[in-house]
């Protein structure tokens, strides 16, 4: 937040947006995040819009999906007991579920199998294998997970088991040796679109085994489409919580499931959504699903046991399904304070121990962290300090064993990397920007190098830097009822089509208004002459430095607001910063402060802090972060004391540290690191260099 430089603003070739706009009778702000989209032509741009379910793939380009499909069909002939093993998010959980259902209207012998995470973690492995073998299960279909475990599958075929893989993760160059490898990502499968998730390639294959029973193995689109009815709600909530790319086939499986749980048929799913309060009635987006409802699912597999939520969406009673459902919303609370104390933990670990200036990636770890939630907590890692991040839970205090979670930015594959480590490592897999991992504590210190060394090269180009990828600046004229109405077609959202960040620039706050004891603030913000509604999550504005009549450039999302039935417009703040004017504005007082001190400058007394000045500044220097050094805006540090002036503020850190009471630093323009020093001694400021040069008159 509040940083300008990282904004990446995208140009647009205003002959090329006129005539999209014009080919699409749309407005050119619509035109521009097509283009965005990469969507430049207007065949192109049309398909994208009208999200026809024509476009879905024929299943049978999957390789070995008929491979697969025969041997079930087999198996379920023969009256063979088949166990599903699936992994225990919420992409695995919402697998599990459809297949079972689909293998059991089918009459099947099945069962299921998801590993716990804190026991058994992430993948395949042969103690479940022989525990199932032993119920009687002669073929096992994996779901979400498989794609790597070539030593588990070996030893399933050794005691008489038949696997067949499906998944969607990064192939390694060896697959593993069993009835069949449905996986998109496989570099010799033709499937047009590489990036489906666990539950929609399972999908694939049951729609293969509907043509198989139905059309005699011929493909038939009404087929499909009637498998959309029955199971495309739970590919969808599947889909958007393991963050799949909302573009291609995925848009329009999304855009159709999104369509069918406001009415769905799954008396789970209808319990969870009363369980959080969710009414069908309204609209349900893809951050519904992500932030509302998957957190809930995952929960279960996290610090619980998913299959929990396998049984809530296999509930036939709905009084069942609302019992599991409080269940799995309890599981989630617990779930959010665990969160919370490692989160806090992990900071202070950060702080403590590492060099935050040569370090590409954080590697943390502890002996009490739950292994079910460091993932979360990881991506929190990464947001906070901008770097790729890796936290490990060992098993047990002084065990030797760890499992960890790590999440990347853009610019290092995190499979890749791992994979330059692989030697120090038991395991691994994963997608670029998320993957596990599992160490043992004596190669733990080899890892952080080795791995580290990689990343530095990998990340160190400029367009490393997380930047905002901000749609195009917007006008007074287009913040509009018809503009949200407009650009409402590119939905769903989500990875590869955010929702469009606009920037409004050279804007004056009229009105700002901490919320919920200061946790958010709205603010009422004028351009030219219209007044604006916004709101900021997360942020005391006033804390940040900004005041009443400031004049800002703010990224925004155009949101409509409801309240006692009228509508009107709200910007979601995303970022906000001084304008180009006020930064201008400071500059002026930079170089008059340069000038003032190097004598070129006479200096009027009111310029100069007054006693009582100095000491309310220097109050705000002995919180305990400047002791450690922080890095601040000057416009922060002014937020508490708003009545004295940018350029008192400056002179007094100046004469601070001329006088050995901090340490400071220059970082960029009105941005300086600041340490607070320790001294015993009482300083005359007046004595300092700079004092001297303004008292002379």
């Amino acid at each position: 937040m509040f940083d300008r430089n990282r904004w990446l603003v995208c140009d647009h070739e205003e002959k090329n947006v006129r005539s999209l706009s014009k080919e699409l009778s749309t407005s050119p702000l619509c035109a521009k995040l097509l283009i965005n989209r990469g969507y430049a032509e207007p065949s192109a741009a049309k398909a994208f819009m009208a999200k026809s379910d024509s476009f879905l793939y024929n299943p049978y380009l999957l390789k070995d999906i008929k491979l697969a499909t025969k041997r079930i069909r087999r198996a379920i002939e023969e009256d063979e007991k088949i166990t599903i093993y699936g992994d225990y998010d919420v992409d695995g959980v919402t697998s599990v579920s459809i297949l079972y259902m689909y293998l059991k209207e089918h009459c099947a012998d099945v069962d299921y199998y998801i590993p716990t995470r804190e026991s058994e973690g992430y993948g395949l492995n042969a103690a479940a294998f022989r525990m199932i073998k032993e119920k009687g299960t002669t073929l096992i279909i994996t779901v979400d997970t498989g794609i790597t475990a070539i030593e588990e599958v070996e030893y399933a075929r050794e005691i008489g088991l038949d696997v067949i893989i499906t998944d969607h993760h990064q192939c390694r160059p060896e697959l593993p040796k069993c009835i069949a490898v449905v996986n998109p990502k496989r570099p010799d499968c033709e499937y047009p679109f590489k990036e489906l998730s666990g539950v929609g390639v399972i999908f694939k294959v049951i729609c293969a085994l509907e043509l198989d029973f139905v059309n005699c193995g011929e493909y038939n689109l009404f087929t499909v489409k009637d498998m959309c009815k029955r199971y495309i709600d739970l590919v969808t909530i599947g889909t958007i919580a393991d963050v799949m790319p909302l573009y291609d086939e995925n848009r329009i499986m999304v855009y159709m499931g999104l369509g069918m749980l406001s009415a769905t048929r799954n008396i789970g799913v209808r319990a969870l959504f009363r369980a959080v309060g969710i009414d069908p009635a309204k609209k349900i987006t893809s951050s519904v699903i992500g932030y509302t409802v998957a957190p809930r699912i995952n929960a279960a597999g996290r610090i619980g046991d998913a299959a929990r939520a396998v049984q809530l969406f296999l509930a036939t009673s709905p009084q069942v399904a609302d019992v599991i459902a409080d269940e799995l919303c309890a599981i989630n609370r617990e779930r959010q304070q665990t969160e919370n104390l490692i989160f806090t933990e992990a900071i202070q670990q950060v702080e403590r121990e590492h060099d935050l200036e040569n370090e590409s990636v954080l590697v943390l770890a502890s002996d009490h962290w739950h292994q079910g939630v460091i993932g979360i907590v990881a991506s929190k890692i990464t947001e906070q300090y901008g770097k790729p991040s890796i936290l490990i839970s060992f098993e047990k205090v002084g065990g030797d064993f760890g499992k960890g979670s790590a999440r990347s930015i853009k610019g290092l594959n995190m499979v890749e990397a791992l994979a330059h480590c692989e030697h120090l490592l038991s395991k691994y897999g994963g997608h670029e920007l998320a993957a596990g991992l599992s160490v043992e504590r004596e190669n733990l210190a080899e890892f952080c190098k080795t791995l580290n060394e990689y990343a530095k090269v990998k990340l160190s180009s400029p367009d490393c830097v997380p930047k905002t990828q901000v749609e195009a600046e917007i006008s007074e004229e287009e913040i509009s009822m018809e503009t949200v109405e407009e650009i409402a077609k590119l939905e769903p959202y989500g990875a590869k089509n955010p929702e469009p960040i606009f920037v409004l620039r050279d804007a004056t706050i009229m009105e700002l208004v901490p919320l919920s004891q200061g946790k958010h603030s709205r603010m009422i913000l004028r351009k030219n002459d219209l007044d604006i509604s916004a709101i900021c999550f997360g942020y005391n504005l006033q804390n940040e430095g900004f005041v009443l009549h400031d004049r800002v450039d703010v990224l925004c999302t155009l949101n409509i607001n409801e309240f006692r039935g009228s509508k009107t417009i709200q910007l979601i703040v995303r970022d906000i910063d001084f304008s180009e004017w006020s930064w201008n504005e400071l500059q002026e007082i930079e170089e008059e402060f340069e000038e003032m001190r190097r004598g070129e400058l006479s200096c009027d007394n009111e310029d100069i802090p007054t006693r009582a000045e100095f000491t309310s500044i220097y109050k705000l220097l002995l919180d305990i972060s400047y002791q450690r050094g922080k890095q601040i805006s000057i416009m922060k540090f002014l937020a508490p004391i708003p009545y004295i002036s940018y350029l008192k503020v400056r002179i007094a850190l100046e004469v601070f540290a001329e006088a050995e009471l901090i340490e400071l630093k220059k970082v960029d323009f009105a941005t300086y690191y600041i340490k607070r020093l320790e001294t015993k001694e009482k300083k005359d400021l007046t004595a300092t260099p700079l004092m001297k040069t303004l008292l002379q008159k």
